[in-house]
């Protein structure tokens, strides 16, 4: 039942990544050819494929994450014998962790603020919305990295995979 889960949630992700990039790549050709064609342009535009692209970041970190694509450093998993490759990605992923839960913190802090401020985004959205992006993908992140930080640890275990 877990695994289908996922499969569903990997899924959507994946899906939600396409969508955001086939957005993005249709409002942005058709702001070129109404201004080439007709020299008009659409003011909501830019500020859409700019929130199109952030939520394309982010989400794409996420699919990264998951896939194991993320950006990281391996040079103790180079320099230290294999036996120990288990523990050093344990802490990584801890680390990563860590990290990825501080930035979550912070990131509800932001959006906290933003809803305070009453700012309004694309679309006359409140922008709090819109950057609700960031605490749920640093959320979702930490999550897996504790995920695989405890599956690293498990004697025989070759990690885990959220």
């Amino acid at each position: 039942m877990l695994a289908a889960c996922q499969q569903c949630w990997h899924r959507f992700e994946d899906g939600l990544l396409v969508a955001l990039m086939a957005a993005m790549v249709l409002v942005s050709l058709a702001q070129i050819a109404l201004r080439n064609l007709f020299a008009y342009s659409l003011s909501w535009a830019e500020p859409l494929v700019q929130m199109l692209l952030l939520w394309m970041a982010m989400v794409g970190a996420l699919v990264a994450t998951r896939q194991r694509r993320h950006l990281h450093i391996d040079l103790a998993l180079r320099l230290a014998p294999a036996p120990w490759h288990p523990g050093l990605r344990a802490v990584a992923a801890a680390v990563s962790c860590l990290v990825c839960g501080i930035l979550t913190w912070v990131a509800v802090r932001f959006v906290q603020s933003e809803a305070q401020a009453g700012t309004l985004g694309v679309f006359s959205v409140p922008a709090w919305q819109l950057q609700l992006v960031f605490p749920f993908t640093f959320g979702v992140m930490c999550l897996r990295f504790a995920a695989r930080a405890l599956g690293e640890a498990r004697p025989g275990a070759g990690g885990n995979t959220v």
